[in-house]
C-alpha cells in the first residue's frame, strides 16, 4: 500500500512538473509576442489609410497648399509605419508563411511612395493631376487591404495563444492542487514571467541609451494631452531640438563618447523641466521637451534656457573641452491644430529654420524671427 502510494505520489510530481516546465516554456516563448501592441499599431495604420483617402479627396477638390503639405506629412507617416509593422512582424512568433503575402505587399507599397511624391510634386506644379489620383488610390487600396488581413492575422494569433495560456494556466492549477510542493515554484515563475512583462513594456516606451521616453511614447502622451487641452483650453507646447555638427564628435572621439555626452545631456535636459513636463529622444541626436499647459511666451524662454544650459554643457571623457550647441524649434498648439502631428510639423519646421539661419539659436515665432540670437 505504501509502495502504491509512494508510486502515486511520484507520478503526481512528475506530472506537476512536466505540466510546470510546459508552461515555463510556453510563457517565456509567448512572452516577447506583444500582440496588443501590434493589433493597436494595425488600427492606427489603417487610420492612414483613411486620411489618405480624404486628402486625395480634398485635393482633388481643391488644390490648397495646406492639403499638398498634409499629404506630405501623411506619405512619411505611412513609411515609417511600414517599417515599423513589418519590424514587428519579422520579431513576433507568428510563422513567416502566414504574413509572407502581407509582407511582399507591404513592401511593394513602400516602394510606391516615391512615386506618389513625385506625383504629388507634379501635381503642386500644376502638371498631371490624374497621375496623383491614380497612384494615390493604388497606395490606399493596397494599404486598405494590407492592414485589414494583417489585423485578421493578429487576433486570430492572439486567439490561439491565449487559448493555449489558458489550457496550460488550467493543467498547473489543477495539478498544484495536488501537488503542494510545486505550488511555491510555480508561484515564483510566475512573477518572474510578470517581472519580464513589466520590464519588457517599460522598454517599448524608453530610450535604452538615456533612459528618456521614445518617440512611441511620447505620440501616446501627447495624444493623451491633446485630448485634455480640448477641454480645459489649456494649449501644450513642444520643443525639438538638434545638436548642431554632433557627428563630429563621434568621429573625432569614438561612438562610446558620442553615447556619453548624449546621456549628460538628457540629465541636462531632465533638470530643465518641470515635473509635469516629458523629455524624450526622438533618435540619434534629436530630442523633444513636450510641456503641457504651457504658453508660447513660457515655452520660449524654456527653449533658450536650454539652449544655454546645451553650449554652456561640461562635456564627458575625450569630449572634455569641446563645446556643444544646438539648434531649436518651438509651437504651440493654436485653434485649428487637430493634433500632435501638426504640432511637431509646425517645431519641424522652426527647428530648421533655426538650422538655416546659423544654428545654436531657437525659432519660435511664425514671422520667421528669432526670438533670442546664437551667442559667439
Amino acid at each position: 500500500m505504501a509502495l502504491g502510494m509512494a508510486g502515486a505520489f511520484a507520478l503526481l510530481v512528475a506530472l506537476s512538473l512536466l505540466a510546470v516546465s510546459t508552461y515555463i516554456t510556453e510563457a517565456r516563448r509567448h512572452v516577447g509576442a506583444d500582440y496588443i501592441s501590434m493589433v493597436t499599431d494595425v488600427v492606427r495604420a489603417q487610420e492612414d489609410a483613411v486620411r489618405l483617402r480624404l486628402t486625395l479627396d480634398n485635393l482633388r477638390d481643391s488644390s490648397d497648399a495646406l492639403h499638398v503639405e498634409q499629404l506630405e506629412q501623411l506619405l512619411w507617416v505611412i513609411e515609417l509605419r511600414i517599417r515599423s509593422i513589418t519590424q514587428s512582424l519579422q520579431r513576433s512568433e507568428i510563422p513567416r508563411a502566414a504574413y509572407r503575402p502581407l509582407m511582399e505587399e507591404l513592401v511593394h507599397l513602400e516602394s510606391r511612395l516615391p512615386s506618389l511624391e513625385r506625383a504629388l510634386a507634379a501635381y503642386a506644379a500644376g502638371r498631371d493631376p490624374r497621375r496623383l489620383e491614380e497612384v494615390g488610390r493604388e497606395v490606399e487600396e493596397g494599404l486598405a487591404w494590407s492592414y485589414s488581413e494583417l489585423n485578421e492575422l493578429l487576433h486570430l494569433a492572439s486567439a490561439t495563444q491565449r487559448r493555449m495560456m489558458e489550457r496550460l494556466t488550467l493543467a498547473v492549477t489543477a495539478l498544484g492542487l495536488v501537488a503542494v510542493l510545486m505550488v511555491g515554484g510555480l508561484m515564483l515563475t510566475l512573477l518572474r514571467i510578470y517581472q519580464q512583462r513589466e520590464t519588457l513594456a517599460q522598454q517599448s516606451r524608453t530610450d535604452p541609451l538615456t533612459g528618456l521616453d521614445n518617440r512611441r511614447h511620447l505620440y501616446d502622451v501627447a495624444a493623451e494631452e491633446f485630448a485634455r487641452y480640448r477641454r480645459s483650453g489649456e494649449a501644450p507646447s513642444l520643443i525639438l531640438i538638434d545638436l548642431d555638427h554632433f557627428k563630429r564628435i563621434n568621429d573625432a572621439h569614438g561612438h562610446p563618447t558620442g553615447d556619453a555626452v548624449l546621456v549628460a545631456l538628457a540629465e541636462a535636459l531632465s533638470d530643465e523641466v518641470r515635473a509635469m513636463d516629458r523629455v524624450a529622444r526622438l533618435g540619434g541626436e534629436e530630442f523633444a521637451l513636450f510641456l503641457p499647459a504651457c504658453d508660447e511666451s513660457g515655452a520660449c524662454r524654456l527653449a533658450e534656457r536650454v539652449r544655454c544650459c546645451i553650449a554652456g554643457l561640461a562635456l564627458p571623457g575625450r569630449a572634455a573641452g569641446e563645446r556643444l550647441t544646438a539648434s531649436l524649434g518651438v509651437a504651440t498648439a493654436g485653434p485649428g491644430m487637430d493634433g500632435f502631428e501638426a504640432l511637431y510639423a509646425l517645431a519641424d519646421r522652426r527647428l530648421y529654420r533655426a538650422k538655416a539661419n546659423g544654428r545654436d539659436r531657437v525659432e519660435c515665432s511664425a514671422g520667421g524671427a528669432s526670438r533670442v540670437m546664437s551667442t559667439p
